[in-house]
Formats: C-alpha cells, structure tokens, sequence
C-alpha cells in the first residue's frame, strides 16, 4: 500500500470524506454531519490543549521553574545559575488553579474569585483596546477639505468629511429629525450610506467564504478523488 500512495494518503482520505459529510449539511442535517461536527470539536479542543502546553505551559512556566532552559558547558557545568525569582510563577499558578474548585459544591464560591479576577482583567483590555481603536480614528477624522496640489486627496477627504457627518447625524436624537430638515436628510443619507458600507463589508465576508469554499472544493478534485480512483483500482 505504502508504494501506491505517499506518505500520509489516509489523512487525505479522512479529510475528504470529512469535508462531504461536512457539507452534506447544505441537503439537511443528519446523524452523520452531527457526529463529525462533534469529532471535529473535539480535535479543536485536543489541539488546543497541546498547543497550550507546548508553546505556553512548557517554556514559560515549567523550563524556568525548574531550571530546564538554562544551557550547560559540555562538563555539565550550568552556563547561568538558576534564578530563585522564577519561584513566584507559582503564585499565579496556584490562584489559577483555584478556578477547578467549581467542581465541588462546598469550595465553588473560591472559584467566583478567580472568575472575577479574569473578567476584570478582560474589561480592562477591552477598555485599553477600544481607546487604541477609536482615538486614532477620532484622529484621522480631521482631515483637510482641501490638499495643495492632490485633488483627489482633496475630493476624497470632502466624501469622507460629508459621509461622516450624515452618519453621525443619523444617531443624533436631542430633538425630533422631522422638525428640522436639514438634520432629516442628511440622517437619511448618512443612513444610505452606512448601509453601503454594511454591504461592502457583508460582500467581503462572503469573498471569504467563497475562498475557504473553492479551497475545499480544489482539495476535493485534485487530492482527495485521485487518492480514491487510486485506491479502487
């Protein structure tokens, strides 16, 4: 068998027929997408574990704890000495491991601690990602409506100027839009033309998923159905 297919040939097999039963679901759903969509979390998640432990848990936590990355002469002699301050990585990892008390029900409010703790922490780098997003936008917002020597720079910077306005307008509720005309149109052509962006943006999510479709499509004709035509013959 080894000298038909190359190395690897049932990985190819495995994962065109896991791509059929995948898309199976476009006919309905059934028992067999149901178990391969379960499969497939389950590698995910296996994946995740080992690549947690690996590139995370290993060299960041267990080399320098015990003293794993440190290199030695060719006597045995250690190049660096072992630095005692690498004994308070298990100070965050004893508080991490509290967050398994939920599994008991006497020590489970130990584990709202730790829980609390990571959703402060998550707020805070949400509050500092937002500010590094938006201020640079709030930034760029002031552009000249006129450019020395660029007319298309000057042409551009007047629709974005324009475009910002009518769409900020359109969230502008201090008074009632249809007492005022002017803020009523430009709210209804701030409303246009978000809704042109929002088209923009949904066409290039499916430019995406057509890309992962025809990937998956090329896989399926030129990999996996010269490994089955190979196979029966």
């Amino acid at each position: 068998m080894s000298a038909i297919f190359p190395i690897g040939w049932w990985q190819v097999i495995l994962a065109g027929v896991s791509t059929i039963v995948i898309f199976s679901f476009l006919i309905r759903e059934n028992s067999f997408y149901r178990l391969f969509e379960h499969l497939f979390m389950g590698v995910a998640t296996a994946v995740g574990i080992m690549a947690t432990v690996k590139y995370f848990i290993v060299p960041d936590l267990i080399d320098p704890l015990f003293g794993l990355d440190i290199s030695s002469y060719p006597d045995g002699t250690p190049v660096t000495p072992y630095n005692s301050w690498n004994l308070l990585l298990l100070i965050p990892v004893t508080f991490g491991s509290l967050y398994y008390c939920i599994l008991t029900k006497r020590f489970s409010w130990v584990a709202q601690i730790v829980i609390g703790f990571s959703l402060g922490i998550g707020a805070g780098n949400a509050f500092k990602a937002v500010l590094n997003e938006m201020l640079p936008q709030l930034k760029d917002s002031f552009r000249p409506l006129y450019v020395s020597g660029d007319i298309l720079a000057s042409v551009s910077n007047i629709i974005f100027v324009i475009t910002l306005v009518c769409s900020m307008s359109y969230f502008f509720f201090t008074f009632k839009r249809f007492e005022n005309g002017v803020v009523e149109k430009t709210a209804a052509t701030g409303r246009y033309l978000m809704m042109c962006c929002f088209g923009a943006f949904f066409g290039a999510t499916i430019m995406a998923r057509m890309a992962l479709l025809v990937e998956r499509l090329d896989f399926l004709l030129h990999q996996f159905a010269p490994s089955i035509s190979q196979l029966w013959s």
